[in-house]
């Protein structure tokens, strides 16, 4: 009876120690596996305490007989691996805690650590089998990512673009003159472009005439039919230093900056209010009047026309910025990530990819950087986390493990065969 315990344990050893090589050349097989989490195997022994219907010894001992070894748990490693920039600006990794979030082609949610996304021909976000990726939209009307609703499939469409804004500030930095004779030989003339509400580029001229010491006029015209018309004229007051005092007569504060709305008979709306900037919110002026050439050393409006789509890019929190041919750097959507209270209780599904289970519990599901997220890193993949040393040292191990119980097997089978000889 022994005999064919010890038979049977020894093939309980081959067993376990084979699936114990198959957990180890999975983990080598997926060495460039984007995402790859190992796995290890632990044993654990089976124990029988039958002896003859004897099970303890006269000193109340337990008398106890191993029946062999079987597989107490296959683990897989969550541990958090290193990253391989890719260039590619949809390409994300998860540093922390987290998982992207998934939606496969027959429905369902499904997680990855592999962010290896593109936009399929609709402009969804897609993990490379297709699964839709999960998050949160920008919001037409307001023009930011909402992350209080529900998450949705991401959509980026490859048309996308960034609207037109009318020109509402503008501001010129500019030195007059203070040597300068009254009259129309002292007059400086700055053009500058704005935009109107169609996005389409106009011009403003801002003319200064001396008219007196310390005292300028300016004229802003704009286009109107062929003939250009007067949008807004006032009156420069310095004072004895050179610095700007007063604003059509009004103390030169921000609140006195002038104001005019141009129509540009174009069509475009003409009720666009736009501030001539001649104070900084600051207070600072944007005007002196030294003894130098009248010059303008700067300009700035706020205006701009329709653009297109240039590229991409991911920040920490995963949210995709679209950067647009007008030079506008606008959120187009925000990836969600997801975490659980037992990693190791998801189901594996294939393709990079888990599904919860009772185990794992339900998932967590939020922006990153928030509630033990971590971060996501742009233009980066996390590689797999399996050490080929240690590998290679648990093969070896595994390897001898088999021969021991192969040893074990072969050698029951000769004292069989010995006791099978003995009635000849």
């Amino acid at each position: 009876m022994s005999l064919f315990s010890a038979f049977y344990s020894g093939l309980s050893g081959l067993a376990t120690n084979a699936n114990a090589l198959n957990v180890i050349g999975n983990n080598l097989s997926n060495l460039n596996t984007v995402g790859y989490k190992g796995s290890s195997t632990t044993f654990r022994d089976i124990f029988s305490t039958s002896l003859g219907g004897v099970s303890t010894q006269g000193n109340g001992n337990p008398i106890q007989f191993g029946l062999g070894v079987q597989i107490n748990s296959v683990a897989q490693d969550f541990s958090q691996s290193s990253f391989q920039s890719t260039g590619n600006s949809l390409d994300m990794a998860v540093q922390g805690a987290g998982f992207f979030v998934l939606q496969p082609l027959g429905g369902g949610q499904t997680f990855t650590r592999a962010g290896n996304f593109n936009r399929n021909n609709n402009g969804f976000l897609v993990a490379a089998n297709g699964a839709n990726v999960m998050g949160w939209g920008r919001d037409p009307v307001t023009g930011l990512v909402n992350t209080s609703t529900a998450i949705a499939p991401i959509q980026i469409s490859n048309g996308a673009t960034s609207s037109a804004f009318a020109t509402q500030n503008f501001r010129l930095g500019v030195n007059l003159n203070a040597a300068s004779a009254t009259g129309a030989s002292s007059v400086l003339t700055t053009p500058i472009q704005v935009y109107d509400s169609q996005g389409n580029p106009q011009n403003l001229i801002v003319t200064y005439t001396k008219t007196a010491a310390n005292t300028w006029d300016y004229t802003v015209t704009g286009p109107a039919l062929a003939t250009p018309v007067p949008l807004s004229t006032g009156t420069l007051v310095f004072s004895a230093s050179g610095t700007l005092a007063t604003i059509n007569g009004l103390p030169a504060t921000l609140a006195n900056n002038p104001t005019f709305t141009p129509n540009w008979n174009n069509g475009t709306n003409p009720g666009v209010l736009t501030t001539f900037n001649i104070i900084n919110p600051d207070g600072s002026s944007n005007f002196t009047q030294y003894s130098a050439p009248s010059g303008t050393s700067s300009s700035y409006q706020d205006g701009y026309g329709a653009g297109t789509l240039r590229d991409l890019t991911v920040d920490q929190n995963g949210i995709i910025t679209g950067s647009f041919t007008n030079g506008q750097v606008i959120p187009l959507g925000q990836v969600a990530l997801a975490t659980f209270n037992n990693n190791n209780g998801l189901i594996q599904q294939g393709n990079n990819q888990w599904s919860q289970s009772l185990a794992s519990g339900s998932p967590t599901i939020g922006v990153a950087n928030s509630g033990g997220r971590g971060g996501v890193l742009g233009a980066n993949l996390e590689l797999a986390n399996v050490d080929i040393a240690s590998e290679f040292t648990k093969l070896i191990l595994s390897q001898r493990g088999y021969q021991a119980n192969g040893k074990i097997v072969t050698t029951t089978d000769q004292l069989l065969q010995e006791t099978l000889n003995l009635k000849q």
